[in-house]
This record gives structure tokens, C-alpha cells and sequence, in this order.
């Protein structure tokens, strides 16, 4: 009976359409290769054998209605963006940008808000054509409740440090506490139900700074009447409450605390604009794993599950964090879509913060290449590619890299490298050329090639055999469709071992490009196949699900160089 169900199911796999009827590629039975020289995705070579998707390969899943790319800190209010900045931004191919919009900088005083700054570099970035997110965050101090005072830097992966601190920036002090009167009703009925003619309590102190922010800079809100050259019919929609509520470094309240700040915001900011989207504070996630569960299990209970329903949970979106270990990205997304499938949620899903900083270029400390978390320039283009395709494969609708350049970094004395450019000179940290490190490039081929990509499936192999393993799978390979019907492969070893693959052509001809440079090389099938090699993966730098103690060996943080091959339109 089962070996008779096998083969219905085999042949209704083999009739079906659409991406079940492309060969996959593989690797010959003779396993790795040597180390490739000179180009290194090699030549077009014959095929020793071929297996076909129905029997190995992961169908994608159902493809996210976009896909888009950012930049964190292409603009902020602390240090504006010049031309050449928004400039370079825009070349690479990014739409979005993300940064804090600080309470504390803007609430001088009770009651008392001073918007110039913001005004000015929020304008100059949606006039620049970019759609911007803004994370709100930073108790000021007369309304702090608890804790020490900060000045913390957004970003910087898990290399953040409590004492750090970036000079001259105007941005008063800041706590992570919850602020005083959160608990008070939203509304001065004494209640936080909506209404349209309702008013903000100005005992909540947190509701009558989400509703002041939204109010002003929602498309057609106060700053599009009061500001020179706020561009018509432009505001921002995408409201992130806090940054990374799960580390106690910036949010040292407690889930409730955090669920009772969300719902204050979602209210506020929906009674300032219907249209506005709420994002969950992006997590960082390996502080406390399980912060997203209790947080939603304190809504779970909500007093009034009415209000929740109708506020949908009061988000509408949810990012995550994840830098240095490229399979972390993959790791986190579906981590938290178990969650929210747990509590019968589906929500749209961002990378808010990506990255891999580098050591072996200024500022980064050069001294010292097993600098834990770090990778060369080289690695950190491979990253680029790597997550965004584990990012797409499980549905991020916006990527964001951190960041466009080093600006500070996680402070003036971390010798922090995580812009895709070094800093210009003048800059408040680490001035330098402006030069572009590879992963720039990596960037660009991205938003280019991967921009409302479709999934078409995913594999990974040992040896030319379907291995997914979590700690074996030697080589990992993606598809995707670009809107004009082009293929979009991706392959990379995962390991130290370097590799030889063949892969089935769909097109007469492909281009491969180099993830460094952006180079683009034109290869032709042979015999309707291309060979490739790919080198063994170098990124031991941090610790991995398989490999903790960063062993030179097993699985690595981050592949190795990606082959990137473009077929068709």
C-alpha cells in the first residue's frame, strides 16, 4: 500500500507545473574540488549526471506581495544627510530608511516639543523619494521611572556596549524605563477606546507623544502645512515602538510593561492617522528568546479582547534583528512566525537590522582577525547575499542593511565597520575616504536582482546528494524569479570544504557577477549545463547552532563567496 501511494505521489509531482519542472543542480559524485584560482566560479564544463526538482528540492513558499530593500541611517535627525549621501543610498538601490526619532529629543520639557530637526531631515529624505520608518523610543528623563540614563546608539548587533556614546550628538538624555502615566487611560473620558472626537489624557505621557509625532508627519499631517518644502502628498506610515524591547540595555520594563506601551501607541497613533502601520520594536531575540511569547500572551489577556482584536494585537508588523551569522536570519524569521502561529497571528515580517562589520578595515581593529562577531570585506559581501536570500525565502517583505556608513558606530572607541562606505571626512567619528567596501556591491546586486523576487525552491547537498542537515549540508542553493521571468540562482558551501557543482541551464545563456565588484561575467552551457566551483566557507568569527565553539572547521558564520547567476530576460 505505501510503496503503491509513493508512486501516485511521485507521479502527480512529476505532472505539476511551474518550478517542479526545473532540473536542479548538483554536485558530481566525486564530491569537493580543490581550491579554485583566478575567476572563481569557473568555467562551463560537461555534466556527469543530473537530478531533477520533484525528487529533492523545497518548493517556495508563497512569495510576500513585495520585496523591498533599505538603509538604517541614511538620514537622521542628529546628523542630516548631505546630497552625496542620500546619493549613494539611492545608487545602491535602497527605498527605505530607518532611524530613531528620540522622544527625548524632541519633548525638552514637559509638554514642550521642539520638532525643528526632525522636521528637517525627515523632509529632505521623503523629498529624496525614500519611504522612511521611524522607531519611537527614549523616555526622557522627568518622565523616567527607574534605571540608568542613556544616550543609546540603535544598531550594532550584539558588539553594543552600555558606555557607549556618539560625541556631540543632540540628543538629550534618554532613559530605557517605562515612562510615568503609562498606565493612565489613553483617553480623557478615562478610557482607551477610540472615538473621533476623543482627546489624548495628557497624564499618558507616551500617548500624547505618539499622537504629537504621528499627527505631524503622516501624509497631510501639521508638518506638511508648517514646514518650507515638505514634499506634497508625503508622511510616513511605518511607526516601530521602541528598539529591541527584548535587550535590557535599551527597554528595562517588564513584557507587561512593553504590551501596555505597544497598545498605548497602536491607540495613539490610529486616532492620528486610521492609516497608520505599527511594527513590533525589532528583536534582537538572543537576550531573551522568549520575549515575543510573553509579550503575547499578556495581549492574550487583554482586558478588553474586543479593542485588541479590532487593533489587531496593536501591530501590524514585525522585525527582527540578526547580524554575523548569515542561517541566524532564517533562524529568527521562522522562529517568530511559530510564535505567532501559536497564538493564531500572521503578520507581515521585516529585517529591520542586517549586517556583518568588518575587521580588516578602518575603523575596524585590524590587529585582530578572530575579532569575535567580525569578518573581512570580502565575508561581509558574501553576508549581504546570504541573508537577504534566507530573508526572502521566509517572507521579509523589507530588508534593511545596517548601515550606509560607519557614522559611530556603537561608539567613538569600538572601532565599529558596518557601513557598506567608510566615513567621509569631516565626521563625528572615524573620518576616512568615503570608499565603498565590497559588500556595496553585494547590496546593489541584491536590491537589483532580488526586489519582489519570487522563491521557486531551495536546496541543500552533500556531495551531489540531498542533505538538509542542519549541521551536514554542505552546499545550500536558492531560486528566485524576478518580475520579468528571469531565474535568480544562489549557491554557496556552508563549510570550510570548497566545491564543485554542475547546474541545469534554463536560458541559452547566463550571467554570473561577482558579489565584490558587481563585475559581470557572460557564460554559455555546455551541453545545456554550466560547472561552477565554489571556495570553502572562512568566517569562524561567530558562534554558530552547530559550531559554538568556533571551531576552524564544520559550519561557518557566514558561507563562502556565493556563486550569483542571472538567467534570462
Amino acid at each position: 500500500m505505501w510503496a503503491r501511494r509513493g508512486i501516485w505521489i511521485l507521479i502527480l509531482l512529476l505532472l505539476r507545473g511551474g518550478a517542479w519542472g526545473e532540473a536542479i543542480p548538483t554536485l558530481p559524485s566525486g564530491g569537493a574540488a580543490p581550491p579554485p584560482s583566478g575567476d572563481w566560479w569557473g568555467s562551463p564544463q560537461t555534466l556527469s549526471f543530473r537530478v531533477y526538482l520533484p525528487l529533492v528540492a523545497r518548493q517556495g513558499p508563497e512569495a510576500p506581495p513585495r520585496v523591498e530593500f533599505g538603509l538604517v541611517f541614511i538620514t537622521s535627525a542628529e546628523w542630516p544627510a548631505d546630497a552625496a549621501r542620500f546619493d549613494r543610498a539611492r545608487q545602491l538601490g535602497a527605498r527605505w530608511d530607518r532611524w530613531p526619532l528620540y522622544w527625548s529629543g524632541v519633548e525638552t520639557s514637559p509638554g514642550v516639543y521642539q520638532w525643528a530637526s526632525v522636521d528637517t531631515a525627515l523632509r529632505d529624505a521623503l523629498a529624496q523619494g525614500f519611504e522612511v520608518s521611524l522607531i519611537l523610543l527614549g523616555t526622557p528623563g522627568f518622565y523616567a521611572t527607574g534605571g540608568l540614563p542613556l544616550r543609546p546608539p540603535v544598531g550594532g548587533s550584539i558588539l553594543r556596549r552600555s558606555e557607549a556614546r556618539t560625541p556631540g550628538a543632540p540628543i538629550a538624555i534618554a532613559a530605557a524605563s517605562p515612562p510615568a502615566g503609562l498606565y493612565a487611560p489613553i483617553f480623557t473620558d478615562g478610557t482607551d477606546r477610540p472615538g473621533p472626537s476623543k482627546i489624548i489624557n495628557p497624564e499618558n505621557r507616551w500617548a500624547a507623544f505618539v499622537y504629537q509625532a504621528v499627527a505631524r508627519y503622516r501624509p497631510g499631517g501639521v508638518a506638511s502645512r508648517e514646514v518650507p518644502g515638505w514634499p506634497a502628498g508625503r508622511g510616513v506610515r511605518d511607526w516601530e515602538i521602541w528598539n529591541e524591547p527584548d535587550l535590557s540595555f535599551f527597554w528595562s520594563g517588564s513584557a507587561a510593561d512593553y504590551a501596555r506601551l505597544l497598545r498605548v501607541a497602536a491607540i495613539a497613533a490610529r486616532q492620528a492617522d486610521p492609516q497608520a502601520r505599527i511594527l513590533f520594536g525589532g528583536l534582537a531575540i538572543f537576550e531573551k528568546p522568549n520575549w515575543l511569547r510573553e509579550v503575547l500572551t499578556i495581549l492574550q489577556n487583554d482586558p478588553d479582547p474586543q479593542l485588541r482584536d479590532a487593533f489587531g494585537w496593536y501591530f501590524d508588523i514585525l522585525p527582527v534583528h540578526s547580524y554575523s551569522y548569515a542561517w541566524q536570519t532564517f533562524r529568527y524569521l521562522n522562529q517568530v512566525k511559530g510564535t505567532l502561529g501559536a497564538f493564531g497571528l500572521t503578520k507581515a515580517l521585516w529585517v529591520n537590522e542586517s549586517g556583518l562589520p568588518v575587521w580588516d578595515d578602518h575603523p575596524g581593529p585590524t590587529w585582530d582577525p578572530d575579532s569575535a562577531y567580525r569578518g573581512t570585506k570580502e565575508e561581509a559581501a558574501a553576508y549581504v547575499v546570504q541573508s537577504a536570500a534566507y530573508a526572502i525565502w521566509s517572507g521579509a517583505r523589507v530588508i534593511f542593511h545596517f548601515m550606509l556608513h560607519d557614522d559611530c558606530g556603537n561608539g567613538p572607541e569600538a572601532h565599529d565597520a558596518f557601513g557598506l562606505y567608510r566615513n567621509p571626512t569631516p565626521a563625528p567619528c572615524y573620518p576616512s575616504d568615503a570608499g565603498a567596501r565590497p559588500a556595496a556591491a553585494a547590496y546593489r546586486l541584491v536590491s537589483t536582482h532580488l526586489r519582489d523576487a519570487k522563491p521557486l525552491w531551495r536546496w541543500r547537498s552533500t556531495n551531489g546528494r540531498t542533505d538538509w542537515g542542519a549541521c551536514s549540508g554542505q552546499v545550500e542553493w536558492f531560486a528566485f524569479q524576478r518580475p520579468d521571468g528571469a531565474r535568480v540562482l544562489l549557491a554557496w558551501t556552508r563549510m570550510e570544504i570548497p566545491a564543485t557543482i554542475t547546474v541545469t541551464a534554463t536560458a541559452p545563456r547566463g550571467v554570473v557577477y561577482d558579489v565584490r565588484t558587481g563585475v559581470a561575467t557572460s557564460v554559455t552551457p555546455v551541453d545545456g549545463v554550466y560547472t561552477f566551483s565554489l571556495p570553502g566557507a572562512t568566517n569562524y568569527n561567530t558562534p554558530t547552532w552547530c559550531n559554538p565553539d568556533r571551531r576552524k572547521q564544520g559550519e561557518a558564520a557566514v558561507g563562502g563567496l556565493p556563486l550569483f547567476l542571472v538567467e534570462g530576460p
